[in-house]
């Protein structure tokens, strides 16, 4: 589940990244579009999930773990995509963070879309 939030931060910096390297104002919209969601997703897994089962000292300093800076965000969404759909499958999620971790899919399949338009 950690590995998900720093995903998702480092998303959102690559977004952040391609959206202040981009001369066109349309993508430069499309990349502040992509970065939606994304703070209140991390906060509500790890209120969910961490916090929930006192998880607390899991969060470090290298949160954003450079290893997850994709700039292709096509690539990245695909695999952030296949992470949600392994922990949703997986026996350490109960069904209140499936539902969570679904919503969360449903809005980085609209996400892959907007960003193949990239």
């Amino acid at each position: 589940m950690y590995e998900l939030i720093q995903n998702l931060i480092a998303f959102k910096y690559a977004c952040k990244i391609n959206h202040w390297s981009t001369d066109k104002y349309s993508a430069h919209l499309l990349f502040d579009r992509l970065t939606e969601d994304i703070d209140t997703w991390v906060d509500e897994i790890a209120e969910t999930y961490f916090m929930a089962m006192d998880k607390k000292t899991a969060f470090k300093s290298d949160l954003l773990n450079p290893k997850f800076i994709e700039r292709n965000l096509v690539k990245s969404c695909e695999q952030i995509i296949s992470r949600l759909e392994e922990l949703q499958n997986s026996d350490e999620t109960n069904e209140g963070l499936n539902s969570l971790l679904s919503a969360i899919e449903e809005g980085f399949l609209n996400k892959l879309a907007l960003a193949k338009l990239v």
